[in-house]
């Protein structure tokens, strides 16, 4: 961070603040907790070199504790897996690179640091998009951008944010960066200075889903898309799905709900096998007889949304599609590749009647192995 003076609050006790002019320097964040140190993200010709939006826990699971945090530990996980692949992509979209800070609470922040001053209301412009885009599909977490405000008005000085590496008062633990291998203070201190930061004149202020123009898509999504477009637009246009998607690649379990949803969506796509098996490889366990198994067992059509939303305990409403000829709702419906197999009976297992199909088994196989001897 910028070793420059600035204003800087110091948190004394749980409900007040004191003003204090103080250079900004490690030793701040190396105090063992005695205080807690904030800053003021504008200066006074209204630019920022930083930016966060601030992602907490909606007051409700913050109150919970015991049985009930752990009750609804598993939506929290979606929830959190989901936040953090969308933010990311949204915004490297829009050319900003995010930092994710575990606050040390029951939230998370995600710093924008700029490799020069830039205005505070291009910056908030940017990042409002992002929230506002995507809170409607969260459940667990609430989204809160920092700058509040695109210029300072009469004596105030902004809105306070707490120093990345912080402790958190109430708890009393310290913040890190997730990204991070090591938790401690003096690795992380060397992970800050060399976070990317983000160059002002590249800075788009909307995304493709805000209707604007889109940039170079992150490179894992690229890849993601290229490969397999279908799961790419799956998880784009249908939040139930994405949050079980980003789960499973952060190498988390999932349970046998999950797991059936997965089969019974995926599993009737002609390339679902694909699919399957590249996100169950994300998982420690992964067993590809078992996924090919799994896979051959799937009958019927595919599960519907409201069948979904059960399962997973996923509250928001519907996404915005038309159900099929049938009056039917499923998440395959956003698929225009959909409408051309609906009337057909996709093979679950695959077989192999064409040489791309043989060669597109080979690379699943390549890519299984890879994995394996990483």
């Amino acid at each position: 961070m910028e070793q420059k003076a600035q204003e800087i609050s110091t948190r004394q006790s749980d409900t007040d603040y004191t003003l204090l002019l103080k250079r900004i320097g490690q030793a701040l964040i190396r105090d063992k907790g005695t205080k807690t140190y904030g800053f003021y993200l504008m200066d006074t010709d209204a630019t920022v070199r930083c930016a966060v939006i601030d992602a907490d826990l909606v007051p409700d699971l913050r109150q919970c504790t015991g049985k009930a945090l752990a009750k609804a530990g598993t939506d929290i996980r979606k929830d959190r897996a989901y936040m953090i692949s969308r933010i990311t992509e949204a915004a490297q979209d829009m050319g900003l690179f995010p930092v994710m800070e575990f606050s040390g609470g029951k939230g998370y922040h995600f710093w924008f640091f700029m490799a020069a001053p830039v205005e505070a209301a291009r910056i908030r412009q940017a990042l409002t998009a992002v929230c506002d885009h995507l809170a409607p599909d969260l459940s667990c977490f609430s989204l809160e951008v920092f700058p509040k405000q695109d210029h300072l008005s009469g004596k105030g000085l902004g809105n306070l944010v707490k120093l990345p590496l912080g402790i958190h008062r109430q708890t009393g633990k310290r913040s890190f960066f997730t990204k991070c291998p090591s938790k401690d203070i003096e690795a992380q201190l060397a992970f800050l200075r060399d976070v990317p930061r983000s160059d002002p004149g590249r800075i788009q202020s909307e995304n493709k889903a805000a209707g604007g123009t889109r940039l170079v898509l992150h490179p894992g999504m690229k890849e993601l898309k290229d490969k397999f477009p279908d799961l790419f637009e799956l998880e784009q246009k249908c939040p139930a799905l994405g949050r079980l998607f980003a789960l499973v690649r952060e190498r988390r379990s999932i349970g046998v709900r999950e797991e059936k949803i997965l089969f019974q969506t995926l599993g009737f796509l002609p390339r679902g096998k694909h699919m399957l098996h590249d996100l169950f490889s994300c998982d420690p366990e992964y067993n590809p007889h078992l996924v090919d198994f799994k896979l051959s067992r799937v009958r019927g059509t595919p599960l519907g949304c409201r069948r979904i939303h059960a399962l997973t305990g996923y509250d928001r409403d519907f996404c915005r599609i038309d159900p099929d000829a049938t009056g039917y709702l499923h998440p395959l419906i956003h698929l225009a590749s959909w409408a051309a197999i609906s009337g057909k009976h996709p093979g679950k297992s695959e077989k192999i009647e064409n040489l791309s199909g043989a060669v597109m088994n080979m690379k699943t196989a390549i890519v299984q192995l890879e994995r394996f001897l990483k």
